[in-house]
């Protein structure tokens, strides 16, 4: 029966006759090591066949000392079989000595511990790739206290292993109740696994958005929630940069509606454009002129000096328009800096530049189906004219650091106080570009070609900036509006306006004041000339000088200070090119 039980349990037994160097082997022993019981006998050295020779040595020397000392001994070790076939083996012995004291022999049993050794590999496989993972990982008792965490649970919280064992969720979490715990299991059991989000506390108090993922555990017959804890500040933050990026669109989107909405409300031309203040011919004819092409889908280039109200005609044809339903979207060329406008006018993906934390959407895209105003247009780099050239002959364009085609329907109004024909003559401005833009060319007239609309501007102006500032301002002098009329105003309405804002400032009666700030009327006997009769004086005289010859060493450009270009420019513009041409 003894023998049976041996085999059972798959023990092998042998004997070393020392003095005889002799060995004998169980039967389990040969089928351990996989020879043939019926074969040549075995030798000490069979039994201690090691693969690894730092084992093997240390193997002899746990033998060695067995004998010496006749201590027993017990270890685990490898062997390699006949086949070649590695095993993991527990070896036990004891050395038996004679009456003299001379080692007689050595007794040992052996045993197969292969799949115990792999079982306990795998376990600590298990174990490093759990304590390896940098999400913490909990196991939660039925009481809702940690059971065991993970070394990414330690980081994740900041406590030591020891201390978190035995804590509850309470402990890192003080929203949580035991109604809640009771829930996440009732769902964890339903769906098998559960993800939701909360937060956590850590040791030092501060608190993490938290994603867990539940699951259901049993072991030993105990159930257990495992939880997968994954820090997500950095997708929070994320989240919470694409929702600001989203409000900001949402925010323009409905600042420049507002925008639209007030310029509805505000710009009506006579029948269409009443509160456009005019009584001067000249203007009617520009406005003639928006009233013509609002209603088209033609590209308009306004062009005048600053100050003369660009933009507000730039409105007016938007808002004569069928796309008046629209924001006009508006963009200054002349504004922002030479790296932006590219991401201004057609957006960026994320991470197309450092600081690009988020998808942008341009100008052109937001336009889409509106009218996209394009102010001062003539400041735009020479290699962003090309892009913008494709655009307005295509329709499509790619966000910056983007690869697909995005179709875009805007209408383009652009407006300019460049000289954009000679910006072309000099290689500043495209030239297939000006062409494109100059569509239907609109010029807002100075203020000096409209002096009978003086007095009801300024009338406009006293009431917008009197109401601002709770005053009651009733009339100004005629000496006073007769100066302001004769004043010839370079800086056309807006400089205008900005004498008006400062008088009203410091008036304290009914009468509006201007003090030292009232512009000087030349007297009545003296001729005054506009800066443009001037210039087409001072060039005439210079080619009588130089009997029509432009450039060249004695040329009128040199003798004015000028490129050639510019003076050929200002020759086609006043109508004064000589018969003989450069």
């Amino acid at each position: 029966m003894l023998s049976k039980a041996i085999e059972l349990a798959g023990l092998g037994i042998w004997q070393y006759d020392i003095p005889q160097d002799r060995v004998s082997w169980s039967p389990e022993v040969y089928k351990i090591y996989g020879m043939d019981p019926t074969g040549e006998a075995p030798k000490i050295q069979d039994i201690f066949y090691h693969a690894d020779p730092q084992e093997k040595a240390h193997v002899e020397q746990v033998i060695q000392e067995a004998i010496k000392t006749g201590d027993p001994y017990d270890m685990d070790c490898s062997i390699i079989t006949k086949s070649g076939q590695i095993k993991y083996v527990n070896a036990k012995g004891r050395a038996y000595f004679d009456e003299s004291g001379i080692p007689k022999y050595l007794f040992g049993t052996i045993s197969d511990i292969s799949k115990r050794k792999e079982k306990e590999q795998e376990l600590r496989f298990s174990d490093f790739t759990i304590e390896s993972i940098s999400d913490g990982i909990y196991w939660i008792d039925q009481d809702a206290k940690f059971f065991r965490v993970n070394q990414g649970a330690t980081q994740l919280l900041g406590y030591k292993k020891e201390e978190l064992r035995g804590l509850s969720g309470k402990d890192i979490n003080p929203d949580f109740t035991k109604a809640m715990s009771q829930e996440y299991w009732k769902k964890t059991r339903e769906k098998g696994a559960f993800t939701f989000e909360t937060s956590h506390r850590k040791k030092d108090g501060s608190a993490i958005p938290v994603e867990i993922t539940n699951n259901i555990m049993i072991f030993d017959n105990q159930e257990f929630r495992v939880s997968i804890v994954r820090d997500i500040t950095e997708r929070k933050k994320r989240e919470q940069e694409i929702l600001n990026a989203l409000e900001e669109v949402e925010r323009l989107k409905n600042r420049l509606q507002e925008e639209n909405i007030y310029l509805r409300e505000e710009i009506k031309l006579d029948v269409s454009f009443s509160q456009i203040i005019t009584n001067s011919d000249n203007f009617r004819k520009v406005l003639k002129q928006v009233e013509q092409v609002a209603a088209t889908e033609a590209t308009v280039l306004i062009t005048g000096e600053s100050g003369t109200g660009k933009e507000l005609l730039a409105r007016a044809i938007h808002h004569l328009s069928t796309r008046n339903d629209r924001p006009l979207i508006r963009i200054n060329c002349a504004a922002l800096p030479e790296n932006l406008i590219e991401s201004e006018l057609f957006g960026h993906e994320k991470g197309a530049f450092t600081g690009a934390l988020q998808k942008r959407i341009g100008r052109f895209e937001l336009a889409d189906g509106a009218t996209l105003f394009l102010d001062e247009i003539g400041e735009l780099p020479l290699e962003l004219q090309a892009k913008l050239l494709r655009v307005l002959q295509e329709g499509e364009f790619e966000r910056l650091g983007g690869s697909q085609t995005i179709k875009t329907d805007a209408r383009i109004i652009a407006a300019t106080n460049r000289d954009i024909e000679l910006a072309v003559e000099t290689g500043t401005f495209r030239e297939d570009l000006y062409y494109r833009l100059n569509v239907f060319p609109i010029e807002s007239i100075p203020l000096r070609q409209r002096k009978s609309d003086i007095p009801a501007l300024v009338k406009h102006f006293i009431d917008k900036y009197a109401s601002k500032s709770g005053k009651i301002i009733q009339s100004i002098s005629r000496k006073a509006m007769d100066a302001l009329v004769a004043y010839s105003w370079p800086g056309n309405i807006r400089e205008l306006e900005n004498l008006i804002e400062r008088a009203v400032i410091i008036t304290a009666g009914e009468v509006i004041e201007f003090g030292t700030w009232l512009p000087k009327k030349a007297p009545s006997k003296v001729k005054t000339f506009t800066l443009e009769e001037i210039e087409k004086a001072h060039i005439k005289e210079a080619l009588k000088l130089t009997n029509g010859k432009i450039s060249g060493k004695d040329g009128a450009a040199s003798i004015l200070g000028i490129n050639p270009h510019t003076l050929y420019s200002r020759l086609k513009k006043y109508d004064m090119l000589p018969k003989k041409q450069f």
